[in-house]
């Protein structure tokens, strides 16, 4: 029986390092069906986010979310682990806001028996696989994991639709809203989603993912109906600030 692994990684098909790490998974998990979502170099903000969504929302029960980008760490450290709720494994290097988005949905965040290094990730994830008996070492402290960054651009995806760290419109639905990223400023509007007018830029509130003491947990997204809203603002990059003001109502 196949076991799915997703790998957020910084190189794709076409790259060497994608090569090599595909072999080395396959060898990792000899059944496994392997997916990458590939972000920009050294991107751990897009990648952090990719991450959180990847573990926490619907999916099979014994897949892996493995990630590597950027440094895999300075010589001697350890990549780290964690279980979510429903027996989801996350794998990778604790680097930059890579564990942000999800730490706070995880029980506990650990060290693993495997030190950072060009083959590491793949081990890490046999031991994991394999629930090697001294896989999981120390706790690793909360506050080694920076918050995630405020008030930016997190992820931008194929469709050109602009997700932000923001965690709620600043308005209700209809709410008009000046928009700033980088240098370009726009106009939007606050709606569903769902139901975005052509030509209409919209603020709406993201799918997210279930939160572990209950409800869930959201973010602002910028989409354009019937084009992209990242090609409006001139293709912001994750990380770049994010600037909401609510425009006043005009007097009768």
């Amino acid at each position: 029986m196949s076991r799915l692994v997703h790998l957020v990684a910084d190189y794709g098909p076409g790259d060497l390092a994608y090569a090599g790490m595909i072999q080395r998974l396959a060898l990792a998990v000899p059944n496994a069906v392997v997916h990458v979502t590939r972000v920009a170099p050294t991107d751990t903000v897009a990648a952090g986010f990719c991450i959180a969504r990847l573990a926490l929302t619907e999916g099979p029960a014994d897949r892996i979310i493995a990630h590597d980008v950027g440094s895999s760490g300075a010589a001697g450290d350890r990549l780290c682990a964690a279980r979510a709720r429903d027996g989801v494994w996350v794998v990778g290097p604790n680097v930059g806001w890579s564990w942000s988005f999800v730490i706070d949905d995880l029980p506990r965040l650990c060290r693993l028996d495997v030190s950072a290094g060009d083959s590491s990730l793949a081990l890490a994830v046999t031991h994991v696989a394999r629930r090697h008996p001294h896989a999981i070492s120390d706790p690793v402290p909360r506050t080694s994991v920076p918050p995630v960054p405020k008030d930016v651009v997190a992820y931008v995806d194929a469709a050109g639709n602009v997700t932000t760290s923001i965690g709620e419109p600043p308005g209700p639905a209809g709410s008009r809203v000046d928009v700033r990223i980088g240098r370009v400023s726009a106009r939007a509007i606050v709606c569903d989603r769902y139901a975005v007018p052509d030509g209409a830029l919209a603020l709406a509130a993201g799918a997210g993912w279930p939160r572990r003491r209950g409800g869930r947990r959201c973010f602002v997204e910028l989409v354009l109906g019937g084009g992209s809203a990242a090609e409006r603002f001139a293709g912001p990059e994750p990380g770049a600030a994010v600037r909401l003001s609510r425009r006043r109502q005009r007097e009768p």
